[in-house]
């Protein structure tokens, strides 16, 4: 059924399941490294994301009306299952660094772990239980993120990102597909229809949406398994309520590990504006004093221009969805870390200086025989330098190394020493090891 777009969800999604469930008993090697891989860097985008001045104070908010017994990483605060899930995933997404799929447009990962992360307390389950149902959610999520097309103007991260985390936790909690698929249908029936706005507008609100869908799909799982009722043909309904009805998006066949499609990405920004980044710290050694640069051209596919186009960004979210922004201050800072985000980087007035000189220029064959890449000049005086980037760290083909994965863990969580034990307990034997919290006694 690769490529279909006429038959019914809930058909497609039966078929699913009929492979999934039976497919996650013993987990291929390279799913569960990879499984393992999208945990490590989540986590540690969590960890990263919950220092900025506002999701600590929205954190402790949440602590005071919902405390519980659940820590979030790299933090003392203890909240309610819910409430945890929920930061979590706010958190995970705030610096714009975690995981993504480009065939669902979204991040069918991070909810999932948001979903699972309040479930390692007292290390009831091995990391083999919690990785086979990362695994089961991120491939439903990742299908109907390919299925579901939203309309114009929408947000991906509201809407079809619990129905991954229901699947998820339904998993890990023993329950079966048919259980896994009326969690879906309970999701389906309240799902969000969530604004792109915020992020034209460089508001941080949008972080909320995946904070929602992570709540969202513990909700759902744990009335399923509760006994609650659901209808039949509720995700058929929402797409044709809320969502674009043609051209409907591609159905995955079983068989396929979407996971392994999935990218990692080196820069804290929006998945679009790594490749000018990428080009940009490329041409950085040759270039002169910065302050000769006289004119910066960018040529990128057109869907880098729709999503990430926005210019003199004045808010962190706004710069990390702005191409020319990740332009210059990769050419400025040599990095695009969340540093470059914050101040006093963030107002540096040569990246400013550079970013006002970029112009963006739309060309599906930026790079012939890619389908993401850019190709970025820069002019000083009577001299052009030019570069074209392809695939960055991450992509296709262009794994990570685990140097590399476990340097960005590092550097992300503050090189904290229980994080780095945590991560090699994620890392030992998964069927022999508890999944248990950082620092969680056992």
């Amino acid at each position: 059924m690769n490529g279909s777009t006429t038959a019914t969800i809930a058909t497609c999604l039966q078929e699913l399941g009929e492979w999934l469930w039976p497919a996650t008993r013993e987990l291929p090697a390279p799913v569960l490294a990879r499984a393992q891989r999208l945990w490590l860097d989540t986590v540690s985008c969590a960890c990263s994301g919950i220092r900025p001045e506002e999701p600590a104070r929205w954190i402790a908010a949440q602590a005071r009306g919902d405390a519980g017994a659940v820590p979030l990483p790299g933090s003392a605060v203890h909240l309610s299952a819910a409430a945890a899930c929920s930061s979590f995933a706010v958190a995970a997404c705030w610096d714009e660094a975690c995981e993504g799929l480009a065939l669902a447009h979204g991040r069918p990962g991070v909810p999932v772990v948001a979903a699972l992360w309040p479930e390692l307390a007292g290390g009831r389950h091995s990391w083999q239980a919690v990785l086979r149902a990362t695994a089961a959610g991120y491939e439903v999520a990742a299908r109907l993120g390919a299925r579901l097309r939203i309309r114009p103007g929408m947000h991906v991260d509201g809407v079809w990102s619990a129905l991954g985390a229901a699947a998820a936790l339904v998993h890990l909690r023993g329950g079966n597909w048919h259980e896994a698929q009326r969690a879906l249908e309970a999701c389906a029936i309240q799902l969000p229809f969530s604004l792109y706005r915020p992020v034209r507008d460089g508001a941080n609100a949008r972080n909320l949406y995946l904070g929602h869908s992570s709540w969202l799909g513990r909700q759902a799982a744990e009335a399923v398994l509760a006994g609650f009722s659901t209808p039949t043909g509720a995700i058929d309904e929402f797409a044709g309520l809320a969502l674009a009805p043609q051209p409907a998006g591609e159905w995955i066949a079983p068989g396929a590990w979407l996971l392994l499609q999935s990218y990692w990405k080196p820069f804290a920004a929006a998945r679009h504006v790594h490749y000018g980044a990428q080009a940009a710290l490329q041409l950085r050694a040759q270039l002169p004093d910065l302050d000769a640069v006289e004119a910066i051209r960018l040529t990128a596919y057109p869907e880098a221009l729709q999503y990430c186009g926005i210019r003199a960004p004045q808010t962190s979210l706004a710069a990390q969805f702005s191409l020319s922004f990740g332009v210059a201050a990769a050419l400025v800072h040599g990095d695009l870390s969340p540093a470059e985000f914050h101040p006093p980087r963030f107002h540096d007035p040569v990246l400013r200086r550079l970013e006002a000189l970029v112009e963006l220029v739309p060309d599906a064959q930026a790079v012939p025989g890619t389908t993401r890449g850019a190709r970025l000049q820069v002019r000083a005086g009577a001299r052009e330098w030019q570069v074209a980037q392809g695939p960055v760290a991450g992509d296709a083909g262009q794994e990570p190394t685990p140097d590399q994965v476990m340097h960005k863990f590092a550097r992300y969580t503050g090189e904290d020493a229980a994080m780095a034990r945590w991560s090699r307990e994620l890392l030992a034997d998964p069927a022999r090891t508890p999944a248990r919290f950082p620092g969680e006694a056992p």
